[in-house]
């Protein structure tokens, strides 16, 4: 086999691009395909970090409004003793 010799006829190199063409062309697809599923898959994600932060304001407020029932469950008894203190210390006088 010389140098000169040709390793591949030019029908095979010919049939050898277009096969890779068309690998190309179902690359590209695939390609196109990926790009499309990562764009939904973004969406998703925004979609689902609004949700987290709108779940976390209401377990806040939930939180805070569990508290402050709390406390007037715990004040509540002495700010009434107070205020009956008050109204009949001023019955007096």
């Amino acid at each position: 086999m010389g140098d000169r010799e040709q390793w591949y006829t030019n029908k095979e190199l010919f049939e050898h691009i277009s096969a890779m063409q068309g690998d190309f062309k179902d690359l590209r697809h695939e390609m196109r395909e990926t790009r499309n599923i990562i764009k939904q898959y973004n969406g998703l994600r925004e979609k689902i970090e609004t949700v987290e932060d709108k779940v976390d304001r209401i377990e806040a407020k939930t939180e805070g409004k569990k508290t402050f029932a709390e406390a007037i469950r715990l004040w509540g008894g002495w700010l009434f003793a107070l205020v009956t203190l008050a109204v009949l210390l001023f019955d007096k006088f």
